[in-house]
């Protein structure tokens, strides 16, 4: 029975394998099915997939597939946390960098996940999270320092054609606000703000920025020294001085000017963008003052009467230089002509547009300038008449005396011949002193 069963069993094997020789032989490549818990933050829940086994060099991920483009992002993702670690590791870190390595492994970790779902990544996350949780944070503050800086170069910073100084461009007070409702308080402030917020990030410090700073306490500095300058060395220059020259002779000068300067020293002392110390704003004050004092002093002078002996008697002094021309002949007719047109009422109506001056009272003496006539031709220089100039003095209904130039014109006729009638005119009068008037 054992070697009939043997003998049986022998022949199935053979035709079986006999059969199998001469057939196709196919092998299916075998499958692993593995359900992986989310981790890490990876994926919203659990999730059953058939992946083909790939490996993770840096053993910071596990249950990888051998996908290249997985492959490639985890390698970057790894690359990004070695800079990350290696950035915060310094003394100051590059904000700048910071940002740019966090956008971009975000975007990375977010390929790993789309294309690796049952990626199990905790081990990365553990190194990574602590430095997103950190960084997080301190890029929101430098989005915030960022913005205070364009602030101090848009506002603060100003090129010289916005300075606003009286001195000179070079060395004046130096309002270097570009924005001239800014005031002092305003970039104290932003400053005070900025220390805060900088103060939260690592060993940060943009030398611009630090540059503006320095500028700004330079110009705080220029803007106390020249209010000390404006008040006690320019006020002696400009008003003192002035004063000196002019008190007597132009009071009315002093005042406005004076006016002037207050208004000057008062634009400095409320200038919003200035940090002035107490020894500027005591000079101010007194500065202040001393203008006032000699502006008074002014109208005083005014006020009583004195000015106006003196302007008396400064007048008189010119009047009393003031005589008729030399006459180059005697001619009796045009003389008394000259002295009948300014008594005439043709004159008294000319007269009448000078508020200043009375009627005529006499006249007094006629001096011919013409031994030949002028003549005046037009641009064809053909002749259009020709006159004789006469000046006649004399007393006016106000008391005053003066003199005029009188002119007798003869209209050209043609042929060589003029009229032999003139026509008067005269200039406006010239006051002169009475004492003159016959001389």
């Amino acid at each position: 029975m054992k070697l009939t069963k043997i003998t049986i069993l022998g022949l199935f094997v053979t035709s079986t394998l006999s059969f199998n020789l001469n057939s196709q032989i196919k092998i299916k490549k075998p499958t692993i099915e593995i359900t992986k818990p989310n981790l890490g933050g990876n994926n919203g829940g659990s999730s059953t997939s058939t992946i083909n086994i790939g490996k993770d060099p840096s053993g910071l991920f596990s249950q990888v597939s051998d996908d290249p483009s997985a492959e490639h992002h985890r390698k970057t993702a790894v690359e990004n946390l070695t800079k990350l670690e290696s950035e915060y590791a310094k003394s100051s870190v590059d904000y700048e960098v910071l940002t740019k390595l966090m956008f971009e492994n975000e975007r990375t970790l977010g390929h790993i996940q789309k294309l690796e779902p049952n990626c199990k990544s905790e081990k990365y996350y553990d190194r990574y999270n602590p430095i997103k949780t950190r960084a997080d944070k301190e890029l929101v503050i430098y989005v915030e320092v960022e913005k205070l800086e364009k602030l101090f170069d848009n506002q603060y910073t100003a090129p010289t054609e916005y300075k606003n100084g009286f001195k000179d461009e070079a060395t004046c007070y130096c309002r270097t606000y570009r924005d001239y409702k800014k005031t002092y308080a305003e970039y104290a402030a932003s400053k005070a703000e900025y220390e805060k917020l900088t103060a939260q990030l690592v060993g940060y410090n943009n030398v611009e920025t630090q540059q503006d700073f320095t500028n700004m306490e330079t110009c705080l500095k220029n803007g106390n020294q020249f209010a000390v300058w404006a008040s006690t060395e320019n006020y002696q220059k400009e008003i003192v001085e002035l004063n000196t020259k002019n008190k007597i002779s132009d009071p009315k000068l002093i005042i406005k000017e004076c006016d002037e300067y207050t208004a000057y020293l008062t634009k400095i002392e409320t200038d919003a963008s200035l940090n002035l110390s107490a020894e500027a704003k005591k000079s101010l004050t007194e500065g202040k003052a001393n203008v006032a004092k000699i502006k008074a002093e002014s109208e005083t002078y005014i006020n009583s009467g004195a000015f106006q002996k003196y302007l008396d008697k400064v007048y008189a002094e010119k009047i009393a230089k003031v005589f008729l021309p030399k006459a180059v002949t005697v001619n009796t007719k045009l003389e008394d002509g000259a002295k009948a047109y300014i008594k005439g009422a043709e004159f008294a109506e000319y007269l009448k547009g000078y508020s200043s001056k009375g009627g005529v009272a006499s006249t007094v003496k006629a001096v011919t300038l013409t031994k030949e006539p002028y003549v005046k031709k037009n641009d064809y220089d053909l002749p259009l008449y020709q006159y004789h100039e006469i000046w006649v003095s004399y007393k006016g209904t106000d008391g005053k005396c003066y003199m005029t130039a009188v002119y007798a014109s003869y209209t050209y006729k043609g042929g060589g011949t003029y009229a032999t009638i003139p026509t008067w005119g005269a200039d406006s009068p010239e006051e002169m002193s009475c004492l003159n008037v016959s001389k």
